[in-house]
């Protein structure tokens, strides 16, 4: 097996090959492989900028390290300012095979605006008191990067700050499976139901993972059950709402709709400035009012790229001891988001897949025809878009030749329709997604 030093290095040229030159040199040249931890590979850094930045092209990293080793590794990018305790809870957490609370997710740090204030106030509501069937169970859903995990974390946080000998878990949904199909492998089922059953809060991330997993969903259900009946606090999170997650038990989605929803909508321009102004209050810079324009004009739909496209100025002013400019910052962000586009999937790219699929000739999916031959992969596509993008009904139509939010709808239902009914058809569509997921 390679020793960590070996991976990274044997990692680097996928890496330089994905990074743009500048991001490479401002965000890697610290980088330094620490350690390897049963299926991690820990990475060292000496400051918490450059871990910030690291973060931003974490994506990156985990597929030049399959790249070289031949299978999956997680990686965990750690600040080192030579304290072993830090260390020493990290090897702690990866053997417990747990994810474990990040203490910067606070509600304090967390910007509230039109677009989250009622999924934050139910959040908060439940770290105050008593489990109250009102907020139980608590099911936040939204696109990617707008701070449904924050949240998680800031209840988990909360509760532990008031009630410390209060059992707390978070975990993901890929994680609660991986750990239901180790207990089945090793016929620990008991020790794996105690485990879960026996806690006071579920905080439980990206529930439609389950889609699909029926063994999974099985016993997820009857967990779910458990803590609901014996009173315990259940929050989860979801890219959207339990209806449009499929193919999903009809029990399970009851139940999963059956509490109190509240969704998070991307930030308007002046959450964004808050946001970019709360990113580099701690930071030893000045940046101009002009750049944080200029950045949340850029970003309007992920709080994650935009806080690291932020992260990215500081990091260059930083490192390069100067004041940044608008034209610097200009720059900077081109490169920063040349990186990034080439990685975003969007209608254009999935309506060409459906239609090499399906052999059909070049935006022959967009034209007004009708025959067979072209609805049902323009029903697919469109079913995808739904699937993989943040876009609206109406954006969708708009996509496929002007058409309007009623047929796109009509699209997506018989899709889902057909899919329950005939297995290869499922087969066909999550092969197609899996295929445009891996463009990303």
């Amino acid at each position: 097996m390679k020793t960590a030093s070996e991976l990274w290095n044997a990692a680097i040229p996928y890496i330089k090959k994905n990074v743009s030159t500048t991001g490479f040199a401002t965000a890697f040249t610290k980088a330094r492989p620490a350690d390897i931890i049963g299926n991690t590979l820990v990475i060292s850094v000496n400051h918490d900028i450059y871990k910030d930045m690291l973060e931003i092209y974490k994506d990156i990293i985990l597929d030049a390290v399959e790249n070289v080793n031949g299978q999956a590794m997680q990686v965990d990018i750690i600040t080192d300012n030579g304290e072993s305790e830090e260390k020493e809870q990290i090897n702690t957490n990866i053997a417990s095979k747990d994810c474990v609370l990040n203490p910067k997710f606070t509600f304090e740090n967390f910007i509230i605006g039109n677009n989250n204030e009622f999924a934050c106030a139910a959040a908060y509501n439940i770290t105050t008191g008593p489990t109250s069937d009102l907020y139980n169970p608590l099911l936040i859903y939204g696109g990617s990067g707008l701070g449904k995990t924050h949240l998680l974390h800031a209840v988990g946080n909360a509760i532990l700050k008031d009630r410390p000998k209060t059992n707390v878990m978070y975990v993901t949904a890929e994680k609660f499976m991986n750990s239901f199909i180790e207990a089945i492998r090793n016929e620990t089922n008991k020790a794996f139901r105690e485990k879960f059953r026996s806690i006071d809060v579920l905080l439980l991330d990206d529930i439609q993972f389950f889609a699909g997993k029926d063994g999974t969903q099985e016993e997820f259900f009857h967990t779910f059950n458990e803590l609901i009946s014996n009173n315990k606090q259940i929050m989860m999170t979801s890219d959207r709402p339990p209806k449009d997650i499929y193919p999903l038990e009809e029990r399970l989605r009851t139940r999963l709709s059956g509490g109190l929803m509240a969704d998070i909508k991307p930030p308007d321009y002046e959450t964004r400035i808050a946001i970019l102004r709360a990113k580099v209050q701690s930071a030893k810079v000045e940046i101009p009012a002009e750049i944080f324009d200029l950045v949340a004009q850029q970003v309007k739909s992920n709080i994650r790229e935009l806080e690291g496209a932020i992260r990215t100025i500081v990091a260059y002013s930083e490192i390069s001891k100067k004041g940044i400019e608008l034209e610097t910052a200009n720059r900077i962000l081109n490169d920063y988001f040349s990186t990034y586009q080439r990685r975003k999937v969007d209608a254009d790219y999935i309506i060409k897949q459906v239609e090499n699929y399906f052999n059909l000739s070049d935006d022959s999916i967009k034209s007004k025809r009708r025959n067979k031959e072209l609805t049902f992969p323009r029903q697919i596509a469109m079913y995808i878009c739904r699937e993989l993008t943040p876009m609206s009904l109406p954006e969708i139509g708009k996509e496929f030749g002007g058409r309007d939010h009623s047929t796109v709808m009509h699209s997506i239902n018989k899709i889902k329709e057909i899919m329950q009914k005939d297995l290869d058809t499922m087969k066909t569509i999550n092969s197609l997604i899996q295929n445009i997921k891996s463009y990303e």
